[in-house]
């Protein structure tokens, strides 16, 4: 849309509400302006609203007698994706996770039918967990007129011990108005999914077993061991252990866990909310951070990046994810449209949240032999 449509867009949509300053073209930009006397801040933001549901967007700007509304950008409509390949990837996910849901119990899932459907109660607890974080983001990019395309599911199997997916995501085809809307699509998902990790905690704590059924049901797969030696070990977080410890669930070793489709689907729900919570780059915790802190936002970046490149020399989990987040992820967060629009101080409480939650479902060494 070239400028003089882009002008005739806009005028609509203000109506008789703002003015149009005609001598800001000239200065290459369009301005409307009004005394405050005659419009109020809200039916300005109307304005924006509606703007920006056709990709128009804006900033406020205020004198002490009037309000200008300056369009800052116009962008395209994004072409409609295939979500056929959406289906198929969550379809496929559904599969590989069931499959290792069955494997976890020791089941071959090729044996029978009956075998693979044994590794639905996990299927369904890790693909709602991952799917709750994914739709928590697209409900509020949709909220603000944001473009993203539905969650797309990662199926991944393999004989042995896995999690039947290597997670979900969704992509954004447009740019973050401003750090409002950046917070709320940011925090959304990690709440979203926290919230439903934490009911699978419950739940499957709830349904477990005593110590001594805890020992015949394992035994029903391979030797009881008290000690885990040479066993492949699941790291606890300080929230995870305080839920196991609350719900009289302390006989259950860490290195059994993922005999237990529920409990071990909300371990994995507390370790992607702590992955995607870290205040770096573009993780969902670098969008918090960003929103809350600005510019400020990269120092709390390169201190969380060198502790987790410390944190290296105490478990090697992390080698892989320091070189992602050094050479994919990056460090710094790009700014939104309109940086100054502030967040008010409820979303700043949940923003502070955010880093107790991060820091309580975050685990030092979270894979290891006993």
């Amino acid at each position: 849309m070239n400028n003089g449509l882009l002008i005739d867009e806009t005028k609509k949509i203000v109506g008789d509400k703002m003015e149009l300053d005609y001598f800001s073209r000239f200065a290459g930009t369009i301005i409307f302006r009004q005394d405050k006397n005659k419009i109020s801040k809200d039916e300005i933001e109307q304005i924006q609203n509606t703007m920006s549901s056709n990709g128009i967007y804006s900033q406020i700007q205020e004198s002490n007698f009037e309000y200008l509304l300056r369009i800052l950008a116009e962008f395209p409509k994004v072409k409609r994706e295939n979500r056929r390949i959406n289906l198929l990837l969550f379809v496929l996910t559904i599969i590989t996770a069931t499959m290792t849901g069955a494997m976890n119990i020791w089941n071959d899932p090729f044996a029978s039918w009956s075998n693979l459907f044994s590794g639905i109660p996990y299927a369904f607890g890790i693909i709602a967990i991952l799917g709750s974080h994914e739709m928590g983001h697209y409900y509020y990019a949709l909220k603000y007129k944001i473009h993203a395309t539905l969650p797309y599911f990662i199926p991944i199997w393999w004989p042995g011990f896995g999690f039947g997916t290597l997670g979900a995501f969704i992509k954004m085809k447009s740019p973050i108005p401003n750090k409002k809307a950046l917070f709320d699509v940011g925090i959304a998902g990690p709440i979203a999914g926290f919230i439903v990790s934490l009911f699978f905690l419950f739940l499957g704590f709830s349904l477990l077993p005593d110590e001594q059924g805890v020992i015949k049901y394992v035994e029903t797969m391979h030797e009881w061991s008290e000690t885990g030696k040479d066993s492949f070990t699941l790291g606890g977080s300080i929230l995870f252990n305080f839920i196991k410890s609350l719900m009289g669930a302390d006989h259950l070793p860490m290195w059994e866990i993922y005999h237990f489709p529920y409990i071990f689907a909300g371990w994995i729900g507390l370790f992607v909310t702590a992955l995607n919570l870290m205040p770096i780059g573009q993780l969902d915790g670098g969008h918090i951070s960003y929103a809350l802190f600005g510019k400020n936002a990269k120092i709390i970046a390169v201190i969380a990046f060198v502790a987790l490149a410390l944190l290296n020399f105490y478990s090697s989990n992390w080698l892989l994810w320091t070189v992602l987040i050094f050479f994919v992820i990056r460090l710094k967060h790009p700014p939104t449209i309109d940086d100054s629009i502030k967040l008010d101080e409820n979303r700043k409480i949940l923003g502070y949240f955010s880093y107790l939650i991060f820091i309580t479902c975050f685990s030092p060494s979270p894979f290891y032999i006993s």
